[in-house]
């Protein structure tokens, strides 16, 4: 029902006329979706998969290790199943002895084992050297990604020169969605061959939205906007993911104490997703991808993701209650780390350090590699660059990279204190031009403790599935907090109950704690409590 809270919110969003508010409360499969053989190149690269299963050529499918690019490489492996074909293999490359991207000595080995066609899954856009060594090795590579291509001096893009490069965000490309994951551009590719091809191979029609689980994972997960075409690919893929098969994802979902016939986006972000991406943090990125598998030995890579998760869980605990919290306010840019920190949290620690500070943090830690820090950073509400702030720096880093809110880099332990000295300098004379982030969170409707209740949820529910875009509604919450209680396995997370609403928040700090309790208003989201059967409300 459009109740006028919801109209609001509508509204905010920029959505105010009132056929489109009715289309985005009701997202139609037929209507809000688009032919894939609009996106440029795609004929082209089902033709070319046409030709290399009809040869029985060797395909490799390359995909990043994320929670985007491998459950974009589990529905190209389940695509070449369903069409009884044997001769491929997923390659996704190892986080930290690898790192991100398309790989010469990868593309090296493929050449000896005689590999004729190379798909890769959110990731090769930029690697136009590593391309161009697979086509002059005989290896064709249909590309398909869904990051932003390299320009020129002149600002024309710069493509890999790859057979077919399937991806939204070429200039050349009139597809209407521009903001695909890279798992649903995968699964476009996917779709339009069946469309194309269907009958020959004997499947049936509609048969790839069984695949849209993991294109509804990867589309909540890496946080691309929930509105337009991506609206409905999550809610049709939370559909089937409630429906899901797999043997691997239902022990996940049982390990997470997530109930599957209820499971929401919240808890793709919250339970799904750690967890498939502690496999590259604290492990192998594979594992992750078995346990998406529709096969009996998916259960044992899901519980070896049970326990990555919980190994990522205490490490980086262990990490945020070594920090000095303290030290950090008078600093404009935070450098912080320690020989003990695992790479594979690092970027969890920069999360917490901006959520906390506000403040654009480079986290380092020691990797295999003696001598040589390895790092993440990510941009607080101040807006900084990083990629730009670490190009001022770029003389002492062995390497680094990203886009203009996240990245990594590398550089020797020796020159730790040069290198902050410098990124403190660049930071002062770089800050003007940052483009400033939203420092507050504001309140979208104020309610009391009894008014946050089963009834408020449900008419919220129309504007599911939140996530970038369509943000869960934010409510400030008033009332007297009557009790306080820590919870979890050392005592990371807090339960506050005002007038009988549980309030929680995960991981807080001595500080963020001290903060709550003597609140007397607080901002959150309402959502369903699945272990009491009510209503909880997630504080921010």
């Amino acid at each position: 029902m459009k109740t006028d809270r919801v109209i609001k919110l509508l509204e905010a969003r920029g959505i105010t006329d009132t056929k489109e508010q009715d289309r985005f409360l009701s997202p139609d499969w037929d209507r809000d979706t688009h032919d894939p053989f609009l996106m440029k190149d795609m004929s082209k690269a089902v033709e070319r998969l046409k030709k290399a299963i009809e040869n029985n050529e060797k395909i490799v499918i390359y995909s990043d290790y994320d929670c985007d690019g491998i459950p974009g490489g589990v529905v190209l492996h389940d695509f070449f199943r369903k069409l009884n074909y044997a001769n491929f293999t997923n390659y996704i490359p190892h986080r930290h002895n690898e790192g991100y991207g398309v790989h010469t000595h990868a593309i090296d080995k493929f050449v000896k084992d005689k590999v004729s066609l190379m798909i890769t899954v959110d990731l090769g856009i930029t690697n136009l050297e590593e391309i161009r060594a697979a086509q002059a090795g005989g290896i064709d590579v249909i590309l398909t990604d869904h990051h932003l291509p390299l320009r020129d001096v002149s600002g024309a893009q710069i493509l890999p020169r790859a057979y077919a490069v399937i991806n939204t965000k070429r200039d050349d490309c009139n597809y209407p969605e521009k903001m695909l994951c890279g798992c649903a551009t995968a699964w476009k590719l996917a779709h339009a061959f069946l469309v194309k091809y269907r009958d020959e191979y004997k499947v049936p029609a509609g048969y790839e939205k069984w695949w849209l689980d993991m294109v509804g994972i990867s589309t909540v997960a890496d946080m691309v906007p929930l509105t337009g075409e991506n609206r409905v690919l999550a809610t049709y893929g939370l559909k089937v993911l409630r429906k899901s098969k797999r043997p691997g994802l239902q022990k996940i979902l049982s390990n997470a104490k997530i109930k599957m016939n209820i499971l929401n986006e919240s808890d793709i972000g919250f339970g799904i997703a750690p967890r498939l991406n502690a496999a590259g943090r604290m492990g192998d990125p594979i594992e992750a991808f078995n346990a998406l598998l529709d096969e009996d030995e998916a259960l044992i890579y899901a519980e070896r993701l049970e326990k990555h998760n919980s190994d990522r869980k205490k490490d980086t605990l262990q990490a945020n209650q070594s920090i000095d919290w303290e030290s950090l306010k008078d600093k404009n840019v935070i450098v912080i780390g320690d020989k003990s920190w695992s790479p594979g949290i690092l970027g969890l620690i920069a999360s917490k350090i901006v959520d906390v500070t506000g403040k654009t943090a480079f986290v380092w830690g020691v990797g295999e590699e003696s001598g040589v820090a390895k790092g993440s950073v990510r941009a607080g509400s101040d807006g900084a660059n990083v990629v730009q702030l670490m190009s001022s720096c770029a003389s002492t880093l062995k390497h680094f990279g990203g886009h203009e809110q996240a990245g990594g880099f590398a550089l020797n332990l020796d020159i730790l204190s040069e290198f902050e000295e410098k990124l403190s300098a660049n930071y002062e004379i770089q800050k003007d031009s940052f483009v400033k982030g939203q420092t507050a969170k504001v309140a979208d409707f104020r309610v009391t403790a009894s008014e946050a209740n089963m009834q408020l949820l449900k008419e919220f529910s129309i504007m599911a599935p939140f996530g970038i875009g369509n943000p869960q509604p934010i409510l400030s919450l008033n009332g007297k907090c009557l009790s306080v209680r820590n919870f979890g396995a050392s005592g990371q997370h807090l339960e506050l109950n005002i007038e009988g609403l549980s309030c929680i928040k995960f991981n807080v700090d001595a500080s963020e704690k001290d903060r709550l309790i003597n609140a007397r208003e607080w901002l959150g989201y309402i959502e369903k409590d699945t272990y009491r059967f009510g209503i909880k409300f997630r504080l921010i």
